[in-house]
């Protein structure tokens, strides 16, 4: 009777090792790094998230870049005649050759055909 004691303690020991290293990796499947949240963000060189707090709606591009500098990708449509500047990217992991992919802090800001600020995202992203 001791043995099967033994056994099944062995048993349910192994069982619960295995389903909190499961749980682990599902949770942190695409989810935020609670120890590094920005773990998988790519910032722009002068970025930071409290920087980005500072733009408001209807400021120039001069300001804009005056607070956090050039964005990391531009991108310009015609069709709503609008500008896009993406302070921030997916893929720091990736970038820095490291394995693992977790959500990552979006940050752009549009800006109207005049060149003032119209919308400014600042979102997690899950992808």
């Amino acid at each position: 009777m001791k043995i099967f004691y033994k056994i099944l303690a062995s048993v349910l020991l192994f069982s619960s090792i295995f389903m909190t290293f499961m749980m682990g990796a599902i949770l942190t499947s695409e989810g935020i790094n609670v120890f590094s949240p920005y773990i998988d963000t790519q910032f722009a060189p002068q970025y930071s998230p409290e920087k980005f707090e500072l733009i408001k709606v209807g400021q120039s591009i001069k300001d804009v870049e005056a607070i956090v500098g050039k964005p990391l990708r531009k991108t310009i449509d015609s069709t709503v005649q609008e500008t896009q500047y993406w302070y921030t990217m997916d893929s720091k992991l990736h970038f820095n050759k490291k394995s693992g992919d977790f959500a990552w802090y979006v940050s752009i800001v549009y800006f109207d055909s005049e060149g003032y600020v119209k919308n400014i995202v600042k979102q997690w992203a899950y992808d």
